[in-house]
C-alpha cells in the first residue's frame, strides 16, 4: 500500500509541476506576449468585410490598391474559393507577426518597436479596405436587395423555410427582419461602417501589446504609442489619398450641378474618376454622369442608366427594363448590367408572388446570366425550378451544389439544400432526399437562432 500512496503522490506532485510551469509561461511577459501576436494572426487572416450572402472577405483578399492590373471589382472576386493575394493588406503584417514571434522569446525588449510597426501598418490597411474599393461596397448593399428577394421565393415554397423569417448576417440573430435598414441613405464614405470586422480589433490589439511591452513609465507608454498611431494616420492618409481627392472633385462637381452648370459638373465628375479609376465603374458614378447627360439632352448608355434606375426607384420595372435593355449585352460594363439584373430580379419576384412560377423561372434565368457573379440569383432561379419541376432535382444539384461555396449566409444555403431534399422527397428519391436534408442541418448549425418547424421536417427524413 506503501508503493501505491507513494506512487498516487509522486504522479500528483509531478501534476502540480507540470501545471504550475505551464502557467507560469502562459501568464509570463514571454508567454502573454506569444498569446497576443498568435491573437494578431487570427485576426490578419481572418474576415475583414462581411456581406449579406456572399462569403467574408478575409484580410489576405484584399489588395492594397484597386489599379486595372489588380482587377478587384465584384465581377472578379466574389467567387469562392478566394486566393491569397501577393498584393494583399495582408502580407506585411503578416511578416510582421512572423518575426515578432521569435524575437518575443530572444529579444523581448525589441517587441514594442514591432508592435508599432504593425500599428503603422494596420491603420492604413483599415483604411485601405474601407475607402479605396468602393464597388464592393456597393456589391454588399446590392447583396442586402438580393437576399430581400430570396426571401420572397422562398415564401413561396415554404413559410417555415429558414430565410423567410431569418434576418441575413447582416442584422442580429434572433432579431425581427427589416428591424434594421441598412440601405438607409449614407454618404459613400460611411457605408463601409456597415460591413467592416477584424481590421479595428486588430488595430486595438498591436495598440494594446505596444503598450504593455513598454518597459517604462505610462507616460512615455502612451507617448511612444501615440507616435506611432500617428505614423500610421499619416501613411492612411497617403495610402487612401486618392479617394479624397476625388471626394473634392465629386463634391465640386454636385455644387456646380445645382448651379445648373452642367459642362463644369461633367468636368469635375470626369477629374474625381481619373483621381481614383474604380470610382467610374460603380453605380454611383453611372448614375451621377447619366443625371448629367440626362439633363443636357444627350442619350447615352449614362442616361438610360440615370432613367432607368428612376424608373425602378419608382417600381415600375417594365419601363425600367425598357430603357436600360438596348445598351447591355455581354461585353457592357458591369454596373448596367447588375441594374439590369435587378430590375430582372423584381420583375421575377412580383411573378413568385402571383404564384407564375414559369415567368419568374425566366425571369430568374436571365437575371443569373445577365449577373452571374450575384449567388442570389442562381439560388432564386434554382428554388423556382425546384419548386414547378421536382423531377428536374439531379440536373439542379449537378449545376448548382457546389456553387454554394459561393454563399456565406448559412440561412440561405441550408433552405437551398433543403428545397433540393424537398424535390427528391415530391420525385419518391427518398435517399437522396434524406442525404439533402443532412445536408441542410450540417449547414445551419447556429445555436443562436432556432426554428424547430424548419429544423423538425428534416430530423423527420
Amino acid at each position: 500500500m506503501n508503493y501505491v500512496k507513494r506512487f498516487f503522490i509522486a504522479c500528483w506532485s509531478l501534476y502540480a509541476r507540470l501545471f504550475s510551469w505551464c502557467a507560469g509561461a502562459a501568464l509570463s511577459n514571454r508567454g502573454l506576449t506569444f498569446t497576443v501576436l498568435v491573437t494578431c494572426l487570427i485576426l490578419i487572416t481572418g474576415p475583414w468585410l462581411r456581406s449579406s450572402v456572399s462569403r467574408d472577405f478575409r484580410g489576405p483578399h484584399i489588395p492594397w490598391n484597386n489599379s486595372a492590373s489588380s482587377r478587384f471589382l465584384p465581377e472578379y472576386v466574389a467567387k469562392a474559393p478566394r486566393e491569397w493575394r501577393v498584393d494583399s493588406i495582408a502580407i506585411p503584417m503578416l511578416a510582421i507577426v512572423l518575426v515578432a514571434i521569435p524575437v518575443a522569446f530572444i529579444r523581448p525588449r525589441w517587441m514594442p518597436h514591432l508592435f508599432g510597426l504593425l500599428i503603422a501598418v494596420s491603420i492604413p490597411a483599415l483604411a485601405v479596405t474601407l475607402w479605396n474599393h468602393p464597388g464592393l461596397y456597393e456589391f454588399f448593399e446590392s447583396e442586402i436587395r438580393g437576399r430581400s428577394m430570396l426571401r420572397t421565393v422562398y415564401r413561396m415554397e415554404h413559410t417555415d423555410l429558414m430565410t423567410v423569417r431569418a434576418p441575413d448576417r447582416m442584422q442580429a440573430f434572433g432579431g425581427q427582419t427589416g428591424k434594421i435598414d441598412l440601405l438607409a441613405p449614407t454618404h459613400p464614405l460611411l457605408v463601409p461602417l456597415n460591413y467592416w470586422m477584424y481590421g479595428p480589433w486588430l488595430v486595438g490589439a498591436a495598440i494594446m501589446g505596444a503598450v504593455a511591452t513598454n518597459r517604462t513609465n505610462w507616460q512615455r507608454r502612451f507617448a511612444y504609442t501615440g507616435v506611432w498611431v500617428g505614423v500610421g494616420a499619416l501613411f492612411a492618409l497617403a495610402a487612401t489619398w486618392p479617394r479624397w481627392v476625388a471626394e473634392y472633385h465629386w463634391t465640386q462637381a454636385e455644387l456646380l450641378e445645382e448651379r445648373n452648370d452642367f459642362v463644369a459638373a461633367a468636368d469635375a465628375l470626369e477629374l474625381a474618376r481619373q483621381s481614383m479609376p474604380p470610382l467610374g465603374f460603380t453605380k454611383r458614378y453611372w448614375e451621377a454622369r447619366g443625371r448629367l447627360d440626362y439633363r443636357q439632352l444627350v442619350r447615352s448608355p449614362y442616361a438610360a442608366y440615370f432613367v432607368s434606375s428612376e424608373y425602378l426607384e419608382a417600381a415600375d420595372v417594365d419601363r425600367a427594363r425598357n430603357e436600360l435593355a438596348p445598351f447591355v449585352d455581354a461585353d457592357s460594363a458591369a454596373a448596367p448590367r447588375a441594374l439590369l439584373a435587378e430590375i430582372m430580379g423584381h420583375t421575377a419576384t412580383g411573378f413568385s408572388a402571383h404564384g407564375k412560377r414559369g415567368a419568374a423561372e425566366k425571369a430568374w434565368r436571365e437575371a443569373a446570366e445577365i449577373a452571374p457573379w450575384k449567388p442570389s440569383y442562381w439560388v432564386a432561379y434554382a428554388v423556382t425550378v425546384l419548386g414547378s419541376a421536382p423531377e428536374r432535382a439531379p440536373e439542379i444539384e449537378t449545376r448548382y451544389l457546389e456553387e454554394l461555396r459561393d454563399v456565406g449566409d448559412c440561412f440561405v444555403g441550408s433552405d437551398f439544400a433543403s428545397a433540393l431534399g424537398d424535390a427528391y422527397f415530391e420525385s419518391g428519391d427518398f435517399t437522396s432526399a434524406r442525404r439533402l436534408y443532412s445536408m441542410a442541418m450540417d449547414i445551419f448549425h447556429l445555436p443562436k437562432y432556432v426554428n424547430l418547424h424548419a429544423q423538425e421536417g428534416r430530423l423527420g427524413m
